[in-house]
């Protein structure tokens, strides 16, 4: 039986890795999601000017992967849901006054619209992490990574606060997804070597698996799951 899994989740909230296991375990199709760097350099550097656009590009890259995800007869999984643009992104802007009433009225017109022919996923996995947590990774990353992900410096400076209120976002949005879903606290995960390698064999990825299974073989209330 073919089936969709979402997952969503704050940067660097363990998103690819989760995607990963499973693409592994199940012999899922992975569709990552469509980052440009330049994209994000432009963003970061001035939110101001660059947040409509960005908030265009990405509805868009990531409605085309959820659409070959319906129309294909393959099981797959992704690491963003469609309703992260409009009411974690689209939303953090508006409140940031980085866009205008009338703008975001807009991206929530091209949203409605785009999703009439877009089933929902199966499961949508939730991997919540605490803000100094997502720096620890964020900054591992960036020295594994090197200008890849330059862009994201700026997010662990003491006085940003972007990567807090994305948590307070999330927040506000999860428990209002009327789908299948499954929220897990990733503070505890021991998930990936020192090296950015994921650790396929562990003990803890077994049983993060055999949790999702679970998951996505019901159809109920949310569930939750704290890896220790």
């Amino acid at each position: 039986m073919k089936r969709i899994i979402g997952v969503m989740g704050n940067i660097s909230a363990g998103k690819t890795t989760l995607c990963k296991l499973i693409q592994r375990r199940w012999d899922f199709d992975f569709y990552p999601e469509e980052v440009d760097e330049m994209v994000l350099n432009y963003y970061y550097g001035d939110r101001r000017e660059h947040a409509y656009n960005t908030q265009v590009f990405f509805l868009s890259s990531r409605f085309r992967n959820w659409w070959h995800m319906t129309i294909s007869p393959r099981s797959a999984v992704t690491d963003r849901i469609k309703e992260e643009d409009i009411f974690v992104f689209t939303e953090k802007n508006y409140r940031d006054a980085f866009l205008s009433k009338r703008e975001r009225m807009i991206l929530s017109h091209q949203f409605d619209a785009m999703k009439l022919k877009i089933p929902e996923p199966d499961l949508v996995i939730y991997p919540h992490t605490e803000v100094d947590e997502l720096k620890t990774r964020i900054e591992n990353r960036l020295m594994l990574e090197g200008k890849v992900r330059e862009s994201e410096r700026g997010l662990l400076a003491d006085n940003d606060s972007y990567l807090a209120d994305l948590n307070e976002l999330y927040a506000e949005f999860f428990p209002r997804y009327e789908g299948n879903k499954l929220r897990i606290e990733s503070k505890d995960w021991n998930l990936v070597n020192g090296d950015g390698s994921i650790r396929y064999d562990s003990e803890e990825a077994d049983r993060l698996l055999d949790v999702i299974e679970e998951a996505l073989e019901r159809d109920g209330p949310q569930q939750e799951f704290e890896l220790r």
